[in-house]
């Protein structure tokens, strides 16, 4: 080549004038165009990043070492965690940009499927709240219908697209600032799919669905899953972007051996291995002399424990640096190199807002929760918000978002996916309680809601608890505006509820308090915040002596109520609260023109306010109580066991007025590795009282205690210790949504 341009210039002087005009006007653009390779006589080299859930980590280690040494990256292929990782180097972002997500991310968080307790709708918490155990199962036509992944993927993708904002408006992954492609698998029809195209967050998110555990999404029609059983290691693919020289990370995980195959679970893991092995293989086949091979040690590596990312980043960067002498070639100068930035991109005005919802729900009951309007400047926070106002309904398998150009005008479209197991649903809890020096108190929930019974949301919810503490409630719930901020209410059932007698500290009876009770009225509720209600309640039953001998003339109630009640309520959890503040106030009028027995009026309140810093939780709680007359058996307040003077058996006093203000402090650590532990102390200070002209300090006592316990698959166990004065004492184990 060089001889023919020196006999062409040796010909003629004139054209060696015109040659070099033209060339350094090539060289003149050459500069600013999108491909470095071309522009400076290098090969075109491409990053292709396996994939092996948070062993994936060392790969930000080998981007680390490639932008400190000037290597150049021109195209990314990766599945799973490799197409996360390599996306976001696509996108723009450097390595330590990418490192800091990883390391600041809450994954356990993210890998949560639903929205945070206090982004849900007030309906949602009262229905959650009964039952202890997570979890809903569909329940339709006589079968039992489950969800298609343990993770729907509702907080990855939504971290997903906050990561990818900036390259939101890009829907050619070739048009990224590195060319980019991911793989992806049909879970229908078993083949693989390359997602370079759409929303890059969607794309993401589909790569890195592992079957089971996250639940296929739907993309252009298809049903996509994880990548990495149809190609975890896109050789292949990068080969025909146009990469000259590949470099290859390998974090597949290895074949179990036979020492580790003792169960059903380990078959199973070891099943999905050899799909990515063998696929591994067949592409690293593909491999020439020219290309580098990383294969960084992660033996001691778990493919699901994010927490160890540091390290593995570590053992990325190692590996590159031993292979030094063969990227030795590929290392640019500090004019040479031209490392690729991050896009700055103004945000758009939004032209309009579509939304697709395939639930029953009316599109005006999303809408009320959608605040970001058109002509607002798209604000990603404010859009998350929006989306998880949508979810917290609890309606949804998924709701996402994604930018969309439409004649050069920004359309906010919102997806709003239906649960394919619902809309009726079951749920279960476990409820136990014993004091060790006491009888046992045991119960089983079950429950059937039926929801989206009208297009604004209405819920049918009926229950049963089966145990020593029966009961049978069924209750409707129907929202009169799409915003469901007026509601009108109506339930009724039976209970069969555990009454205890003491004296001197002893038990002496335990009584059965049966009755019926129905109950209706409107109500007003506000963003899921709080809500206020209005109604009647008609109550009668009797309680039965079912041991000892009962000291008491009047056991039968026959009442009716006209009752008013508030509640806001911003906690985080329904057991351990660490964040947030609850205020449940209210007032019952109970009187003859109702048809009730006596005339008196009563109210209660319980305020709590919660603290966290690092691991230290506190909470704050109040709970207060009084009637104006004298109540019947089934109104007049308790107090005694954990939480309203733990050091006192349960129940052990009562009265028409009580007090009582508690503070628990707790920390959280890992128990097991599938169990999240606690452990706290308790103080209170209170009492309860005959008559409200009697309370005075005199009747009131305090109470120290502590406790351990853990999350568990049934609810929170606690185990705990507590004395009081007057030389009381109190053992006790809690589980579940305890009586």
């Amino acid at each position: 080549m060089t001889l023919f341009f020196k006999n062409i210039l040796a010909k003629s002087p004139h054209f060696l004038s015109k040659t070099v005009l033209l060339w350094s006007l090539f060289l003149s653009l050459s500069v600013n165009a999108p491909s470095s390779a071309e522009s400076l006589d290098r090969p075109t080299i491409g990053l292709v990043l396996a994939g092996g859930g948070a062993r994936g980590a060392a790969h930000i280690g080998v981007l680390k070492y490639l932008e400190d040494h000037r290597i150049p990256v021109d195209l990314v292929t990766g599945t799973s965690i490799g197409a996360i990782i390599g996306g976001l180097y696509a996108s723009g972002l450097s390595a330590r940009e990418i490192e800091s997500l990883m390391l600041e991310m809450d994954w356990e968080q993210a890998l949560i499927d639903d929205v945070p307790r206090q982004d849900r709708s007030m309906q949602r918490k009262f229905r959650e709240d009964q039952f202890s155990i997570p979890g809903t199962p569909g329940y339709q036509g006589g079968a039992l219908k489950i969800p298609s992944g343990a993770i729907q993927g509702q907080n990855v993708i939504l971290a997903l697209q906050d990561m990818t904002q900036h390259v939101a408006h890009i829907t050619d992954f070739d048009a990224l600032p590195r060319a980019f492609k991911a793989v992806a698998t049909d879970i229908v029809t078993g083949e693989m799919v390359v997602l370079d195209t759409g929303n890059l967050a969607v794309a993401l998110r589909a790569s890195m669905g592992v079957p089971a555990f996250f639940a296929p999404i739907e993309v252009d029609g298809r049903l996509l899953v994880d990548g990495g059983i149809t190609n975890n290691l896109p050789i292949e693919l990068a080969q025909a972007m146009g990469a000259d020289v590949l470099i290859v990370v390998d974090i597949t995980s290895p074949m179990l051996p036979k020492s580790a195959l003792g169960n059903l679970l380990t078959i199973t893991d070891q099943l999905t291995r050899l799909l990515v092995v063998n696929n591994t293989q067949v592409q690293k086949a593909r491999l020439t002399a020219d290309d580098i091979l990383l294969v960084p040690d992660l033996a001691d590596f778990s493919a699901v424990d994010f927490s160890a990312a540091a390290d593995a980043i570590k053992v990325g960067e190692e590996t590159i640096k031993a292979r030094q002498q063969a990227l030795r070639p590929f290392m640019q100068s500090r004019e040479a190199y031209r490392a690729v930035t991050k896009p700055i991109v103004r945000a758009p005005t939004i032209a309009s807002i579509e939304l697709v919802n395939e639930t029953a729900l009316a599109n005006t009951v999303l809408r009320q929760r959608i605040f970001t309007k058109v002509g607002d400047r798209f604000n990603l926070k404010q859009v998350a918000r929006d989306v998880n106002r949508i979810h917290g309904l609890g309606h949804f398998e998924l709701v996402s978002f994604t930018q969309k150009q439409e004649n050069d005008q920004t359309v906010l479209a919102i997806s709003a996916d239906k649960k394919a197991w619902g809309p009726n649903y079951l749920h279960f809890g476990f409820n136990l309680e014993s004091e060790f020096k006491h009888d046992s108190r045991v119960s089983f929930l079950v429950g059937y809601s039926q929801q989206e019974v009208s297009q604004y949301g209405a819920e049918w919810l009926t229950s049963a608890s089966i145990g020593d503490e029966p009961s049978l409630e069924s209750s409707l719930y129907w929202p009169l505006d799409p915003a469901g901020s007026t509601f009108g209410y109506l339930s009724g059932g039976y209970s069969d509820r555990a009454l205890y007698d003491y004296e001197n500290a002893l038990r002496t009876t335990v009584y059965a308090l049966r009755g019926l009770e129905v109950a209706a009225g409107i109500g007003f509720e506000y963003q899921g915040s709080w809500r206020t209600t209005i109604g009647l309640r008609r109550t009668e039953g009797r309680a039965h002596a079912v041991s000892g001998v009962s000291q008491r003339s009047a056991l039968g109630f026959d009442e009716s109520s006209l009752e008013w009640r508030f509640v806001f309520d911003t906690r985080d959890d329904i057991d351990f609260p660490a964040h947030g503040a609850i205020i449940d106030a209210s007032w019952s009028l109970y009187h003859e023109a109702l048809g009730s027995e006596n005339r008196y009026g009563q109210w209660t309140l319980r305020a709590g306010r919660y603290f966290e810093k690092n691991e230290h939780n506190l909470g704050i709680n109040l709970y207060l109580g009084a009637a104006t007359g004298t109540p019947s058996i089934n109104s007049e307040f308790h107090i005694g066991g954990y939480g309203l003077l733990t050091g006192l058996s349960t129940q052990a006093r009562r009265g028409a007025a009580m007090g009582v203000l508690s503070a628990i402090y707790y920390q959280r650590y890992t128990a097991l590795p599938a169990l999240d532990g606690l452990i706290g102390v308790t103080m209170e200070y209170g009492g309860a009282w005959d008559k409200t002209d009697d309370v005075s300090a005199a009747g009131a006592l305090g109470s120290l205690g502590a406790f351990i316990g853990a999350d568990t698959p049934l609810g929170t166990l606690q185990i705990g210790f507590a004395i009081a004065e007057g030389g009381h004492q109190n053992y006790y184990t809690r589980l579940g949504r305890v009586f």
